[in-house]
């Protein structure tokens, strides 16, 4: 009997020396575990404690014991490790690897949704700046192209953006209309009559203004003349305007009403219309009035009359958002908040005038020119009257830029002195994001504004079209073989980011409300990604 338990405890430890893990030096088997390698849920129980709070020592504490002393460690304790090459230890291994890839892939979805917002908000901003600056595009990111064609008639105020409505003018033997299209899909919304067709009329043109061609609010308004009649002897002919406001969206007219006298000028501010004439008695008169139902916001009379027909013809009005300069019976710059006269003198001094940011620029031939602000005071002496640009957007408000027809320069706005100058017969056409951008026959350069440092240039053969940038990209255009590329460069650097080439009927591109529109025979197409 006592042999064959002996020969079972041999039988068990042979087996138990075969089949259990490696255990490193210093180390010993997880404690309650089997021969067979399985647990008998001892390891998870409590050791039992001694009355001095110290662990008493258990199964797994004597085999450490003795595992040490027979491999002569110094105190024979051992720290139990489970084997990473065991079940246990790959299941461990695999579980922090999970935990890792999860936290990688939140951070890379966080990471992603932030770069998405800021590129949203970038967007944002960047649109609401070209609804804002007139002659900006909404953003051009990618290559563009057709979204919808219209008919309309050519010639400038006959394309309108009012909010999102592109508002056009057409012809047909009915009369002259006005159609009005959503922005982004070209879908229809409205058409309204404005002149009827009339036998025995003279042809009378239909123009919806906006400063620089920039968006405005949902109110539509178009100036059109008297109808005419052909000229009949004995028949007098009153000469006037008709103004009409429609609404933009369902195209309902809203008012209407008529001023008379010989145009010299109008344009639109806000919701208004600044209107200029010269009277039967051939006074100046200058007012602005509400577009909907013409009350009159202000007005100006001139004190000298003019008598000539000559004259007549040749009077002038210039106006930007915030000053107007009338060539008429007398020359006067006038604040368009409130109709407040900055300047007044008679026709007689050769002098040049142009409405400058909130003020004015004069300048005679002897060649002395002085800034005036918006109160009419005195600044700076110029060299020369500012360039008139297709784009500002108040990047650099503390510089002036100039063209001699020699050279291109800059002056510091508070004093007129002179920040640089470049030997260039180019044209100055906008000033973005502290940006210059001149043209030369369609070709177009960039500059630094503040420092004069090219930046870059393209001297391809191109159409000599206006600016077209959306502050962050500029188009330029180039034409070969009847082909037109319009090709998509950084504002800074004059990297190409894009390119594609334009349909063969497009002639014209121009930024109209923030939209890239490209002018047909007879019609508009707008462009877009």
């Amino acid at each position: 009997m006592s042999s064959g338990r002996r020969a079972a405890q041999l039988q068990l430890v042979e087996v138990d020396e075969e089949t259990a893990p490696t255990v490193a030096r210093g180390s010993s088997a997880p404690a309650g575990g089997r021969a067979d390698g399985s647990t008998d849920g001892s390891a998870a129980r409590p050791r039992a404690g001694r009355a001095d709070g110290t662990d008493a020592p258990g199964p797994a504490s004597t085999a450490g014991t003795a595992a040490g002393t027979a491999d002569g460690t110094a105190d024979g304790t051992v720290d139990t490790v489970p084997d990473d090459g065991g079940p246990g230890g790959r299941r461990g291994h695999l579980r922090r690897h999970a935990v890792l890839w999860s936290v990688v892939a939140l951070v890379v979805v966080a990471l992603v949704a932030v770069l998405v917002a800021v590129d949203a908000a970038r967007r944002d901003r960047a649109y609401q700046q070209a609804v804002t600056v007139p002659g900006l595009l909404t953003p051009v990111d990618g290559p563009v192209h057709v979204r919808w064609r219209a008919p309309a008639k050519p010639g400038p105020g006959t394309v309108l953006v009012a909010d999102d409505t592109v508002v056009v003018v057409t012809q047909d033997s009915q009369g002259r209309h006005l159609t009005g299209y959503e922005a982004g899909s070209g879908a229809q919304r409205w058409t309204a009559r404005v002149t009827p067709a009339q036998a025995g009329a003279q042809d009378v043109p239909v123009q919806c203004p906006s400063w620089r061609e920039g968006r405005v609010d949902s109110l539509v308004v178009c100036v059109t003349g008297l109808i005419e009649p052909v000229y009949v002897d004995g028949e007098e002919v009153t000469a006037g305007l008709r103004i009409l406001a429609f609404d933009a969206v369902t195209g309902q007219e809203l008012g209407a009403w008529t001023r008379l006298g010989t145009l010299t000028g109008f344009g639109r501010v806000g919701g208004d219309v600044v209107v200029a004439v010269t009277e039967p008695d051939g006074q100046t008169a200058v007012e602005r009035r509400d577009g909907r139902t013409g009350d009159v916001r202000w007005s100006y009379r001139s004190h000298e009359r003019l008598a000539s027909a000559l004259a007549i013809e040749r009077t002038t009005m210039e106006l930007t958002d915030r000053v107007a300069v009338v060539r008429g019976a007398q020359i006067a710059v006038l604040r368009l908040a409130d109709g407040s006269v900055l300047h007044d003198e008679g026709r007689g001094r050769a002098l040049a005038l142009l409405p400058y940011r909130d003020g004015y620029a004069a300048w005679t031939p002897a060649g002395s020119g002085r800034l005036y602000d918006g109160a009419g005071d005195e600044g700076p002496a110029i060299p020369a009257v500012p360039s008139r640009l297709d784009i500002d957007d108040d990047s650099a408000p503390d510089v002036v830029v100039v063209s001699t027809g020699l050279a291109i320069r800059a002056l510091e706005a508070a004093t007129g002195e002179e920040l640089w100058s470049l030997g260039l017969r180019a044209t100055p056409r906008a000033v973005v994001g502290t940006t210059l951008l001149a043209s030369d026959g369609g070709r177009y350069a960039a500059y630094d504004v503040r420092t004069g440092a090219p930046l870059w240039s393209d001297a391809s053969d191109a159409p000599d079209w206006p600016p077209l940038t959306d502050g962050s990209l500029v188009l330029t255009a180039a034409q070969d073989d009847g082909v037109t590329t319009l090709t998509a460069r950084g504002l800074r650097d004059g990297a190409q980011r894009w390119q594609m080439d334009l349909p063969r009927q497009v002639t014209q591109l121009a930024a109209v409300g923030g939209l890239l529109v490209g002018r047909t025979a007879d019609g508009i197409v707008v462009l877009g990604a």
